[in-house]
């Protein structure tokens, strides 16, 4: 029998909320596809730019990146050779990866239209997976699935990157300071900046759409997963970059 609002099970529940979540996230960046990566946002650039240089692709290197938007750290991978599998929520934006490749020659780009959570790769086949601001969507037990799934993608030796917002919500004095920062900033645009506060503010507290975890929670779902020799580093306000290497043996 199907289940209704009255008998809905908390496993059926959640199914609808993550369906519901992936067709909004679905929509919202499709319509973001043509603009989002023409943003000149310093720090976002900074952080794009230093998840790259951690990553050090290599030519002939396997890489997924996770959440690719238009191809910004796809397209730079490939560019130092490595061969890029770039997975996201709409097909817009990984169309316009796909189109950003083909204009620059870079034959070794593909693209997949995938939730996150439902990407499947085969075991052992991968050197570098990275994803650049695209967890924080996630639910928190989805993000800890992931790692685990990308945990057994990655060769021995694979590397796992993730740069993200890594910050809880206004329980520390850092927490707090970032939240403020982030206000007063889009408070100076006026009316647009007040409504961007509000609708930021209930995707944040009520987690609709904005779901971060800090650096130390994602440090233990690398180390719970398997990863070793990890670190964490922050790059600009709440943003931070986490790496983990799978063990040889």
């Amino acid at each position: 029998m199907s289940n209704t609002a009255g008998n809905a099970s908390p496993s059926w529940a959640k199914e609808q909320f993550t369906k519901l979540a992936i067709a909004t996230q679905r929509k919202v960046w499709t319509r973001r596809a043509d603009t989002w990566d023409h943003s000149n946002d310093a720090g976002m650039l900074n952080v794009a730019a230093a998840a790259v240089e951690l990553a050090n692709a290599q030519p002939g290197m396997v890489c997924v990146d996770l959440g690719c938007g238009g191809g910004r750290l796809a397209l730079e991978l490939a560019r130092r050779g490595a061969t890029v599998i770039g997975v996201d929520v709409s097909g817009a934006m990984v169309d316009r990866m796909l189109g950003l490749a083909r204009e620059e020659g870079l034959d070794t780009v593909s693209g997949r239209v995938s939730p996150i959570e439902h990407v499947v790769l085969e075991a052992n086949s991968i050197d570098l997976v990275i994803s650049n601001y695209a967890f924080h969507h996630l639910l928190d037990a989805d993000k800890g699935k992931v790692v685990t799934t990308v945990y057994g993608w990655l060769k021995p030796g694979g590397v796992f990157i993730t740069s993200d917002m890594m910050l809880g919500r206004g329980a520390t004095s850092g927490d707090r300071q970032v939240i403020k920062s982030k206000v007063r900033a889009m408070a100076k645009k006026g009316v647009p900046g007040y409504w961007r506060i509000l609708k930021n503010a209930g995707r944040y507290i009520f987690r609709l759409r904005e779901r971060p975890i800090t650096p130390e929670a994602w440090m233990k779902l690398y180390s719970a997963a398997g990863f070793v020799d990890l670190s964490s580093k922050n790059i600009v306000a709440e943003a931070h970059i986490v790496r983990g290497v799978k063990p040889l043996a």
